[in-house]
């Protein structure tokens, strides 16, 4: 009986651990009806031209359009629609050049589809997305945001500076006025200064600049005057494989 009894405790044990696991084991990304992605480029750069690829896909069992919202570096909006059939994919090797017509330059793009039949249709949508060099095909992949910057404090740990890789950092302002992001570079050890950079947004405008700072595995501490998402990019020189950072907030 004893053996029996402590078999019995000892499988209820594993069955409500392995329950306890599963309840909080949860998806990072989610399909949604409105979307960021804090970066898009169709520009020259060092070693080629860099393109964003994108893939949208409807996962639903009906049709609905997805409005692409474009803002650059002047804040100035430019919109074009993608329509998606029940179940259909579609992807885009340089969506800046397909989508809005050839446009050349970097910016954010926003995803958007609400249901406004008044229905109970779930218009959700998911985007996968990363900036190639053209040629090489060497790709960064970026994050899609399935929500809002804020205000706080925010940290993109473990950028480097030297002879053999580059830092950009970049951030895209959502609060809807002219933004100010001070990025303070530091050390390894989070304690020392070892340069600063100042990202004067327009109002709903992205901005991206080089870190000049040489620094060896530090960090980047943005601290914005209102709303807005950031980033860093630490690109390999000789092959521009690169290494893309979101801005984690944190405010105490």
């Amino acid at each position: 009986m004893r053996r029996t009894s402590l078999m019995v405790l000892t499988m209820a044990a594993l069955i409500s651990t392995s329950a306890f696991a599963q309840q909080h084991v949860r998806s990072l990304a989610f399909a949604s009806d409105f979307q960021t992605v804090p970066v898009v480029a169709n520009v020259a750069g060092i070693g080629g031209a860099f393109q964003s690829y994108v893939a949208i896909f409807n996962p639903t069992s009906s049709a609905f359009s997805v409005t692409a919202t474009l803002y650059d570096a002047n804040g100035t909006k430019r919109t074009a629609l993608i329509p998606l059939a029940a179940g259909e994919l579609k992807t885009y090797t340089n969506f800046l050049d397909a989508v809005f017509n050839g446009f050349i330059g970097g910016g954010a793009v926003t995803f958007s589809s609400p249901d406004t039949s008044g229905g109970t249709r779930n218009n959700r949508f998911i985007v996968n997305t990363e900036v190639r060099t053209a040629g090489t095909r060497y790709s960064t992949p970026i994050p899609v945001l399935e929500f809002a910057g804020s205000g706080s404090r925010s940290f993109a740990p473990g950028i480097t500076v030297d002879s053999n890789t580059r830092t950009n950092i970049g951030c895209f302002d959502q609060s809807g006025a002219a933004n100010s992001v001070k990025a303070t570079i530091l050390d390894n050890t989070g304690k020392q200064t070892i340069g600063t950079v100042t990202l004067n947004l327009a109002a709903n405008g992205w901005g991206q600049t080089a870190v000049n700072s040489i620094v060896s595995n530090g960090n980047v501490q943005f601290d914005p005057t209102d709303s807005a998402v950031c980033y860093a990019v630490v690109v390999d020189n000789a092959t521009n494989d690169g290494r893309f950072i979101s801005a984690a907030e944190y405010k105490p």
